[in-house]
């Protein structure tokens, strides 16, 4: 079993909902993800087919349905990582995805500030996927997944 269908496994199994994306992509596996965000699921039973039918998908968390929100921050376009308390973070491409819970309830602007937007009512790429530059996404803080209500600002 590869390090992504592993990791597949156990966010399912944490209650995240998940979603096929293609081979070192960012978009939903076109046959595997026929509906994007929405063919996201926790069914172990499915999320073993995606990777018998392509063993080299990425994977995606949906995050509202996972109850997650996610700051996305871009050092490419000005993102900084002041003011975001330590969370669980993961390193990507080209910045770091800040992990909160949140519930369904909650709403959130698309961003927080100059290069640092929101994720709630799509989907992020999750680790330990290959982003198109050929870098993996990586676990960067392994600390426990905080609420977004310890963010001021929010």
């Amino acid at each position: 079993m590869s390090q992504i269908h592993n990791y597949a496994i156990t966010y399912a199994a944490l209650g995240y909902k998940v979603l096929a994306l293609g081979a070192k992509a960012k978009q939903p596996h076109r046959k595997l993800s026929p509906r994007g965000m929405h063919s996201a699921t926790d069914d172990i039973t499915v999320i073993n087919q995606w990777f018998d039918a392509d063993p080299s998908i990425n994977i995606g968390i949906y995050c509202k349905a996972s109850n997650l929100v996610i700051f996305d921050v871009d050092l490419r376009n000005g993102g900084t990582t002041d003011g975001l308390p330590p969370t669980r973070r993961i390193k990507t491409g080209n910045g770091f995805h800040y992990y909160y819970t949140a519930t369904q309830d909650m709403s959130f602007p698309g961003k927080w500030r100059e290069g640092v937007d929101i994720k709630w009512n799509g989907y992020v790429v999750a680790a330990p996927s290959i982003h198109p530059s050929g870098d993996q996404y990586c676990i960067d803080d392994v600390t426990e997944i905080r609420p977004v209500s310890d963010l001021v600002g929010v």
